[in-house]
C-alpha cells in the first residue's frame, strides 16, 4: 500500500504535554492527534469555533456546558474514519536541544496585568512523518493540500510556524530504528502523552482519548528498532 512522506520542520516546537498544567516544557516531537491536526489544517478542515468556522451556535453552547470548549472539526473526525488514518512520525533533528522562549500570559482573562511566562521550546525541530489511508488517491489531494495549504501550519503553536519539505508518494516508509514507537507505560528517553482525536467527543465531551505514550529514539537515548511503528490517528 502506497503511503505519504514529508519532513516537519521549522525554527521552533512547542508540542504541550496534557499532564503539564502550565504547559511551559515541550514534548520532543508531535502526537498523532497533532499530526492528524496538521493535516486537516492544510485541507481545510476548520473547527466550529475557529474564525473560519461556522458550527451551529445552539451545538457549540451545548459542547461548551458540556466542557468541551474547542471541538475537533466534524469534517476533519469522518475523514479520519473513513479514511481509517495511521501515521508515524520520528526525530531527524540530532541531539535534542531546548531554548527558553518568554511570553506574555495572564493568570485570570479578568484581570488586566500581564504575567511573565518562560517556555522551554524545542529548537530547530525536524521530522520526517509518514501517513497511510485507505484510498490511496487520497494521497495526491493530500500532498497537494500540504504543499499549498488552506490554513497555516504550525508546530504546536501559533508562533510556531511549520515548514513542509519532501513531500512525496512512496511504496513503504524507510527502515530504521528511530521511528517513534508506542509504549502503555513511559519510558526512558523523549516520551509524548499518547492522545487521539476522539471520533465521539459529542456523546462523552471529551476531545482527546489519552492512553500510553509515543517515544521518540534520539542519538542519545536510541529506541527499540520498531518493525511496525504505525499507529490509528484516532479514537473511537
Amino acid at each position: 500500500m502506497s503511503v505519504l512522506l514529508f519532513e516537519l520542520s521549522g525554527e521552533m516546537a512547542l508540542w504541550r504535554n496534557v499532564y503539564d498544567s502550565i504547559g511551559s516544557y515541550s514534548c520532543l516531537g508531535p502526537a498523532p492527534s497533532h499530526l492528524a491536526g496538521l493535516l486537516g489544517a492544510a485541507m481545510g478542515f476548520a473547527s466550529p469555533r475557529s474564525q473560519a468556522g461556522s458550527g451551529d451556535p445552539k451545538k457549540l453552547s451545548a459542547q461548551l456546558k458540556n466542557g468541551l470548549p474547542w471541538p475537533v472539526s466534524e469534517e476533519l473526525l469522518s475523514w479520519e474514519k473513513s479514511q481509517d488514518l495511521h501515521v508515524c512520525c520520528r526525530w531527524l533533528g540530532g541531539n535534542p536541544a531546548r531554548v527558553c522562549w518568554n511570553v506574555n500570559g495572564c493568570k485570570e482573562v479578568s484581570k488586566g496585568g500581564n504575567l511573565r511566562m518562560q517556555q522551554q521550546v524545542i529548537s530547530a525541530p525536524r521530522y520526517e512523518v509518514g501517513v497511510r489511508v485507505a484510498d490511496p488517491a487520497e494521497l495526491e489531494r493530500l500532498a497537494g493540500a500540504l504543499k499549498i495549504p488552506a490554513f497555516p501550519l504550525y508546530l504546536g503553536a501559533s508562533f510556531c510556524r511549520a515548514v513542509i519539505r519532501n513531500c512525496r508518494i512512496a511504496e513503504t516508509i524507510p527502515e530504521s530504528s528511530d521511528w517513534a514507537y508506542y509504549s502503555e507505560h513511559s519510558a526512558i528517553g523523549e516520551a509524548t502523552p499518547f492522545t487521539l482525536h476522539n471520533i465521539h467527543a459529542d456523546e462523552d465531551f471529551e476531545r482527546l482519548r489519552i492512553n500510553g505514550y509515543w517515544i521518540y529514539p534520539t542519538p542519545d537515548q536510541p529506541g527499540i528498532r520498531n518493525t511496525d511503528p504505525w499507529v490509528k490517528g484516532y479514537a473511537e
